[in-house]
This record gives C-alpha cells, sequence and structure tokens, in this order.
C-alpha cells in the first residue's frame, strides 16, 4: 500500500522485471526446512525449533513479503480507510499465503475478521527501508514500509537472539541467518528491538510496541546479574561514543576498542558484533597496525554478512580495508590526529 508514484517504481524493479531475479522469489518461499521445524513452545505459542546443529553463518530462512504499507500512508488515510485497505490487500493474497498471514498471533482477542487482519499486521510488521527500491523521496516523506513475513514472524523474540534478519531490496525478500552456533533442540529466535538497551528499556519498549513481557533469560535473571548486564550496557554506550569521534582529542585506543568486542562478548550481543570489530579493525589501522586491523576486519565481515547482509555499511568498509589496509582512509589516521601531524607538514 502506497502513492501511485512509488507503487509504479515499485513494480519497475528488478523483482518484477528481471526474469532471473523472480526466478529465485519463486524458490524463496519455501513451505518448511530440514533445518527447523514449526512447534509449540511453552509459553510463547508456535516458534521455530532447530533440527539439526546450524553454525554461525548458516542460512535459516528466507522469504517474501505478504503486505507491505508505507508509512505515509498512516498519515495520509483515515482509520477506518486503511483498514479497509489492510482487508483488501490481504485478500488479494493467493490462498496459502492468506491461511498462513490469518494463522499469526495477535497477542490478543480480535473481535471480528477487520481486528484480525488489522492486529497480525501490528503484531507481526518489521520495518523495511525504502532505500534500493524507491530512488527519489520528498524530504516530507516517510522512507520506511511497515512490513509482514508470516513465515519469519513465526521466530519469537529473544533480547539475546541467535539469528538475524536483513532485507534484500533486489528481491524484496528477508534473509535469516544465524548469528552464533545454534544446536538442535534449540529454537531459532530474532530480536525486535533495539538489543543494546537496559533491562528496563528493553521491556518498556516491548510492551508499548508488542504488548507482551519479555521471558528470555537476559530479562528474567536476578537482580545483581541484571545490575552488572545494565553497566556493561552504559558502557558499551560511552565507549562506542569515544571510538565515534575522530577528533584530535579523542580518547579511543584500540584497548578501549578490544573492550567493546569483550563487552559485546559478555552481553551475549551477537547480531551486534561485527560492529564491535569493526571498530576494531579501524583503531589498529588507525594507529599503523595493519595485519591486526586485517584480522579484526575480517572478523567483521564473517559476522556482518549473518547480521547484515552483504550491502551492509560496515561489510563494505571492512571489504574495502581487507583489500589494502594501507589505503583505506582509516591508516593513520588516529596516529596522525594525536600527533597533529598535518599542522606540522603545513608549518
Amino acid at each position: 500500500m502506497t502513492s501511485p508514484g512509488r507503487a509504479i517504481e515499485i513494480v519497475k524493479s528488478p523483482a518484477f522485471t528481471d526474469p532471473y531475479i523472480s526466478g529465485q522469489i519463486d524458490r524463496l518461499n519455501a513451505d518448511g526446512s530440514s533445518i527447523w521445524r514449526v512447534a509449540e513452545v511453552p509459553g510463547k505459542g508456535l516458534g521455530l525449533i532447530a533440527t539439526q546443529n546450524i553454525e554461525l553463518g548458516d542460512h535459516i530462512m528466507s522469504t517474501t513479503a505478504s503486505v507491505m504499507i508505507d508509512y505515509n500512508v498512516f498519515y495520509d488515510t483515515t482509520a477506518q480507510q486503511l483498514i479497509d485497505m489492510e482487508v483488501a490487500a490481504v485478500r488479494y493474497l493467493p490462498d496459502k499465503h492468506r491461511r498462513t498471514f490469518l494463522n499469526l498471533s495477535t497477542h490478543d482477542h480480535a473481535g471480528d475478521y477487520e481486528a484480525q487482519v488489522s492486529k497480525v499486521i501490528l503484531t507481526n510488521s518489521f520495518d523495511i527501508p525504502s532505500s534500493g527500491f524507491i530512488t527519489y523521496e520528498e524530504d516530507s516523506e516517510e522512507n520506511n514500509f511497515y512490513t509482514v513475513f508470516p513465515e519469519i514472524s513465526r521466530m519469537n523474540h529473544d533480547c539475546r537472539p541467535n539469528a538475524d534478519y536483513y532485507f534484500d531490496p533486489e528481491t524484496f525478500a528477508q534473509h535469516i541467518h544465524a548469528v552464533r552456533p545454534i544446536t538442535a533442540g534449540e529454537e531459532i529466535t530474532i530480536s525486535y528491538i533495539d538489543t543494546v538497551q537496559t533491562q528496563q528499556g528493553r521491556l518498556a519498549r516491548l510492551n508499548h510496541s508488542w504488548h507482551f513481557p519479555c521471558s528470555c533469560s537476559s530479562c528474567t535473571q536476578n537482580k545483581y546479574l541484571t545490575a552488572a548486564s545494565d553497566a556493561r550496557i552504559r558502557q558499551i554506550q560511552v565507549v562506542r561514543k569515544q571510538l565515534q569521534d575522530w577528533g584530535p582529542h579523542s580518547q579511543a585506543t584500540t584497548a578501549m576498542a578490544e573492550l567493546l568486542i569483550s563487552l559485546y562478548r559478555q552481553e551475549r550481543l551477537w547480531t551486534m558484533l561485527y560492529e564491535a570489530y569493526t571498530y576494531a579493525a579501524i583503531e589498529y589501522n588507525g594507529d599503523g597496525e595493519p595485519w591486526l586491523a586485517t584480522k579484526y576486519a575480517r572478523l567483521a565481515i564473517h559476522h556482518g554478512l549473518a547480521s547484515g547482509g552483504p550491502s551492509n555499511p560496515d561489510v563494505v568498509e571492512m571489504m574495502a580495508l581487507v583489500t589494502d589496509p594501507w589505503a583505506h582512509w582509516s591508516w593513520m589516521l588516529r596516529t596522525q590526529k594525536r600527533m597533529n601531524w598535518a599542522a606540522h607538514v603545513e608549518e
């Protein structure tokens, strides 16, 4: 659901015009998998369970969207008009796709069919950036689409998940990969929220948007472990800010980057670990250590491909660094800033 102009641009995208890409899309929405099954999860309803060991980076699932709603629609229509369009959109889905959609959770009672459709969308949607398939946007326009992927919505939330997802604008598909090893019999989970938050921040966000209390191990641990976890999260936020500062008075060091990696690991922030490796690669390269920079850049690429895909900015940046650390913009930059070499050269 979007404006006529945006709709025309979308239908001209490769997903709808390139036979090779559209052929790939037809193979994405598989009924099942040899590595997972849908099963009842105590206290959560249905979820995905690994049927065999899954390694870091392994592909778990790819699926295309059932419903995509341009955020501008929420501002340009009345509540009833929005519901009418949602119902119409679901009505036009293929029978099997529609049944899968209507079988998704609403988290509470839906009084009638209209309410059910609306609540399924509200409860199971992902924010998808329009960059990649919308080339021109007015400054006043929203640039996200509210999108339902029914198969992926079967995956339950965990604040410390073992899988992550990214959207491919070329195929209009959402891809799921393991971000750490997953053992057979373990539930496969994703996070619905930004995981770099304190416990109270996470619980408030989940309650506001999805109306359920989180039962993950990170949110239900005792008060002492919670306090230690919250302290690590606050330190991550401070250290990350320092590492983003490239001014001559920045306190960032390679030791600080190593600390960030350790904090992410202690917090089991597997979906974001590539970010910490990226900071470490840039810090080491900025200090003139090309081989340590390459080590961490390779780790950033390995983890980043699973979490954000090949177009993730950190992955792209690290691919450039490993190609030639000495030609990368970060080479000796930290040392130059601190020693004020540029000023000495000008003198």
